[in-house]
């Protein structure tokens, strides 16, 4: 079965996969089939937040009922509130109590309450809507006359109660005919003074607005609940009553008082509480007042625009599981999945609007197993296709260890296609022992990899390369794993190699200095189809190297020393013109001076060769002082002429080395001299040795400029200059890099500091020779 002959139901079982997607998404949104998974969801996801220091809830609790006697109390009782709370200096007031027949114990008691109410604060009432479900229309129950004329406003207390038997929603208007009555702590906000315009938000006239056509809702938002219940500031009835809290407490606080003991009045389950304990009416009215004056109510997401966030995801899934690996096919579907979730929660969270995302959910867990299942299908079709056709091929040089198997008639599905296999892999391990013998015959080493990037075939010097031991088989680990183990670069990836195949990369090894020259190139099968890659590491050390030194020894001559030479050429021609010569003394200093710069390249460059060419089992045992001293003697006069004092420490310790005495003593003249170089006149430079642990330590400190951080290493490496401001210092680079070369041949090493404002320190340690030092 060819490629092509295999992509066309493939391609059908992609336009299917992604139309029953989509069909079942549209089909879970349209019925609402995951709703109560979409509100346990929303339950979860509502952020909570501090109770307002400006609201509390009087709670006509068990202690107060106790102590008032039994439900209902007189009307007087709470005409006695409301002058306490307006001693208090309260903004407003909402009684979350029924006034709709008279006070059966005194009509007086009517009156107080009116008169209280009319006092002030301003206070708002409930009213009770009748919505009798027989015929009748229905009709809204106001408090008695003489209370509804005194209070400040009216307003329903009805909530809606889900399916599920939780409060999550409420109608900011509605009545009879028309919603005209606000909600309870909506009409309260209308009444308090300072509150500002009230903004109503949420659903507008909901195909479901109410029980009858003659009862109409507006309004609908959803409840977001700041905590559980007793979240918010709550006073006991009766110690208002007492005066407790005090009067400052309440000075310009919204009070609502309401029911809160248990069988006395509303409570509902809510997304706070569920039904473990239910949250009072009042509590509920509270936080249906804070998100009004917040602005924080939460909107649904309309019909249309939820469907089309669902889809987004499908669209995804169903477009990125055929082109994707099964790995990360799983990987897809999951990262949908959360983003799916977490975009619901984030619009809940910071846009205060509600998107039920269950049904997208559902289809994508549904996704991966179905697409998966339909891609094994296909893939063993696919292969049963290709294997028999390698069946029945023949294989140069191996044809008599390829000879076919004659499949049994048994006629057993399973037996049959074990046969085939078993004639496949026949022939495959003999084609894999050839591929495997000429790949070891290579002298470069090579690995073949397979399309996932596992190494199949290793050389003996590729083995010898990456693996950790003789027994560390490199077969079946991944190739990126190898080039973490030796490449320099871990940022390398053989997959982004293999992509843009053939191609060959330089890259170094962990190992200093050591470089290779990596060719990746793929191989086909008979179709054309990538079925592996050939990587070959040539190990190019040395011949970077080589091109290392030509390239310093070419820049050295072509600037370095052709700056000189070409100056001397120079004044060799301005001397021809007598009108420009030079005077005699004037031109024989100058000649003087590039002849020294020469002789000084070429002596500093020679000095260097010989430095790499150093033998240590030709070193002596000797006392680094006296270098020290051999340096500090050489360099004084130098120091002198530009006024700047060599100030040398030097340990009474004995300092015993074993090395070249004149290579070290010329390392130290080489700092000397380079803080000489760079110090201001009349500025001092220290030289201190001491022994150090169990090495030998020369320090030179200076006050010049300075080395910048990310030259500190470069500075000893062949012809870098730093660059400083001011005349050029001369120089070729070389001096610097002699020293490193010393350090390193006398097993220590060389570096700069800059941990002063002003000034550098430069470093050599070397070793002690705890040997000699034992004999002085």
């Amino acid at each position: 079965m060819t490629a092509a002959a295999a992509r066309d139901p493939l391609l059908r079982q992609r336009v299917w996969f992604a139309a029953a997607l989509l069909f079942a998404t549209l089909l879970l949104y349209l019925f609402d089939v995951f709703w109560r998974t979409d509100l346990a969801i929303l339950d979860t996801a509502l952020p909570t937040g501090p109770a307002p220091d400006d609201v509390v809830i009087i709670a006509i609790d068990d202690a107060s009922i106790a102590q008032l006697g039994r439900w209902p109390w007189p009307r007087a009782v709470h005409a006695a509130l409301l002058d306490r709370l307006r001693d208090a200096g309260v903004r407003s007031v909402a009684l979350d109590i029924l006034f709709t027949e008279p006070d059966p114990s005194s009509p007086e008691s009517d009156v107080a309450l009116a008169a209280a109410m009319t006092r002030g604060p301003p206070t708002v009432l409930p009213l009770l809507a009748e919505l009798p479900g027989d015929g009748r229309a229905p009709r809204e129950r106001q408090p008695i006359p003489v209370l509804a004329r005194a209070a400040a406003g009216l307003g329903h207390a009805d909530l809606e109660v889900d399916p599920d038997g939780i409060v999550r929603s409420v109608y900011l208007r509605e009545g009879p005919g028309a919603p005209t009555r606000s909600y309870l702590t909506a009409a309260l906000l209308e009444h308090t003074p300072g509150a500002g315009p009230l903004r109503l938000r949420g659903e507008r006239r909901p195909a479901s607005a109410g029980v009858s056509a003659a009862w109409v809702r507006d309004y609908r938002f959803l409840i977001p609940f700041l905590g559980p219940p007793g979240h918010f500031t709550e006073v006991s009835y009766v110690d208002v009553l007492r005066g407790v809290p005090s009067p400052s407490a309440l000075r310009g606080k919204i009070v609502l008082v309401g029911v809160t003991a248990q069988g006395f009045g509303d409570a509902f389950a809510t997304p706070r509480s569920g039904l473990s304990r239910p949250m009072p009416g009042v509590e509920v009215a509270a936080n249906v007042m804070q998100a009004l004056r917040s602005g924080t109510a939460i909107r649904r997401v309309s019909k249309p625009l939820s469907l089309l966030l669902g889809l987004v995801p499908i669209v995804l899934v169903a477009l990125g599981l055929p082109r994707l690996a099964p790995r990360q096919s799983l990987v897809l579907a999951g990262f949908l999945w959360l983003a799916t979730l977490g975009l619901s929660v984030l619009l809940l969270r910071i846009g205060g609007w509600w998107w039920p995302p269950t049904a997208s959910l559902a289809v994508l867990l549904f996704a991966y197993p179905f697409w998966s299942w339909r891609r094994l299908e296909a893939t063993q079709a696919f292969l049963e296709g290709e294997i028999r056709q390698l069946a029945q091929e023949s294989f140069p040089l191996l044809a008599d260890a390829s000879a076919a198997i004659a499949p049994a008639s048994t006629g057993d599905f399973v037996q049959h296609r074990i046969e085939l296999l078993q004639q496949a892999t026949r022939r495959l391990r003999h084609a894999r022992r050839l591929f495997a013998d000429t790949v070891s015959a290579l002298p470069d080493a090579t690995i073949l990899a397979d399309t996932q990037g596992r190494a199949v075939l290793v050389n003996p010097q590729a083995q010898a390369l990456f693996g950790s031991s003789e027994n560390d088989r490199l077969e079946g680990t991944a190739v990126d794993a190898l080039f973490s183990r030796r490449l320099a670069d871990q940022r390398l990836q053989f997959r982004a190699l293999e992509q843009q195949a053939p191609c060959t990369v330089e890259i170094g090894l962990s190992d200093p200095d050591r470089s290779l020259l990596v060719r990746v190139v793929p191989f086909h099968d008979e179709l054309g189809a990538r079925v592996g890659t050939i990587i070959d590491l040539a190990d190019i050390t040395a011949l970077r190297a080589a091109q290392r030194e030509r390239d310093d020894v070419l820049r050295f001559l072509s600037h370095d020393m052709k700056s000189p030479a070409a100056s001397l050429l120079g004044l060799a021609q301005l001397q021809r013109d007598a009108s420009r010569a030079l005077a005699p003394h004037e031109l024989s200093q100058r000649l003087d001076l590039l002849a020294q710069r020469m002789l000084t390249l070429v002596d500093n460059f020679v000095a260097l060769a010989r430095a790499e060419s150093i033998d240590p089992a030709t070193f002596d045992p000797f006392d680094l002082r006296d270098a020290v001293q051999d340096a500090y003697d050489e360099v004084w006069a130098a120091a002198q002429a530009r006024n700047i004092a060599i100030a040398p420490r030097i340990a009474d310790e004995v300092c015993m080395v074993s090395g070249d005495r004149r290579q070290l003593a010329r390392a130290i003249v080489n700092l000397l001299s380079n803080a000489v170089k760079f110090s201001p006149a009349g500025s001092r430079v220290d030289l201190v040795c001491e022994p150090v642990g169990g090495s030998a330590s020369v320090c030179v400190v200076d006050e010049g400029p300075g080395v910048r951080p990310e030259h500190r290493t470069a500075l000893f490496q062949r012809f870098f200059r730093s660059v400083h401001h001011g005349p050029d210092p001369g120089g070729a680079g070389l001096g610097l890099a002699f020293v490193r070369v010393v350090a390193e041949k006398h097993g220590g090493k060389a570096w700069a500091e800059h941990e002063r404002e002003v000034g550098t320190t430069f470093r050599l340690v070397v070793p002690l020779d705890t040997s000699a030092s034992a004999l002085h």
